[in-house]
């Protein structure tokens, strides 16, 4: 899943703070996919302004990976695709802590972003105003309510121990650190029990929200981002990432033997 993708002559391509960028095309139909049947209904203004923040956030979550790894001294390219993106390095960065870093600068950055967001809309009210209305109109109430939770709910996802996700990323650091060679089958075996548990919890939201819901989603903490049937696709297809991959170290582990002769 960390592979990135093939090149198309409909790439987008161009830099950004000195950073090759390319964006597949795949990304703007995945982005239209998540929303884009509700939006088209209220307008399509509306759409655009999805896709625009979408291109944005995941933007500036790469480039907090490719900065981390300027940092380090290695050299990267930014991919856009599909539900994500990448922050392809031209070697690897050496160090478990310093592959931490840079798991977590991704998500680090998208934080940043939504402080801006609330911080100049606390200042200006240029998207919100404190009594919750929209001073300047809905479209730009809509940007600064997508900015907040793409940014902020989209990175707290990233960061639960979820293979390929960031966090899963850090997830597999630690565990290495911990129990060695066998800390990448503990993290891959982390990685599917919670995507499993992300799928339960998002499939019981979107019901919960539907015509026979009991409503109990409405206890839950405002700052608990809600699952979807979306979520619950995704968090899906990990949890069968996560047990191709165990299966596969599994088999290694039992069929592979990297012993000297004297050593058997």
């Amino acid at each position: 899943m960390l592979v990135e993708p093939d090149r198309t002559p409909y790439d987008l391509r161009f830099r950004f703070l000195g950073f090759p960028v390319r964006v597949h095309p795949f990304f703007w139909l995945a982005t239209v996919l998540i929303n884009g049947d509700s939006l088209l209904r209220i307008g399509p203004e509306y759409l655009l302004i999805w896709i625009g923040v979408v291109f944005v956030s995941i933007l500036v979550h790469e480039m907090g990976h490719a900065v981390a790894f300027r940092l380090f001294g290695v050299d990267s390219q930014i991919v856009l695709y599909a539900f994500g993106g990448l922050a392809v390095p031209n070697q690897v960065v050496t160090g478990r802590w310093r592959r931490i870093l840079v798991s977590l600068a991704g998500p680090v950055a998208g934080f940043v972003l939504a402080g801006i967001v609330y911080g100049t809309n606390q200042a200006f009210e240029w998207g919100q105003s404190a009594a919750g209305r929209a001073p300047n109109g809905p479209e730009l109430w809509f940007l600064y309510l997508q900015l907040i939770w793409v940014n902020l709910i989209w990175g707290l996802f990233n960061l639960l121990p979820v293979f390929p996700l960031d966090g899963g990323q850090v997830c597999h650091e630690l565990c290495g650190m911990k129990w060695g060679t066998r800390g990448k089958r503990i993290a891959l075996r982390i990685s599917f029990v919670t995507a499993l548990l992300m799928v339960a919890y998002s499939l019981l939201c979107a019901i919960d929200t539907g015509q026979f819901g009991a409503g109990w989603t409405k206890e839950l903490p405002g700052w608990l981002p809600r699952g979807s049937i979306f979520t619950a696709i995704l968090f899906g297809f990990l949890a069968y990432e996560s047990y191709r991959l165990l299966q596969q170290v599994s088999w290694s582990d039992t069929h592979w033997d990297d012993r000297l002769p004297w050593e058997k």
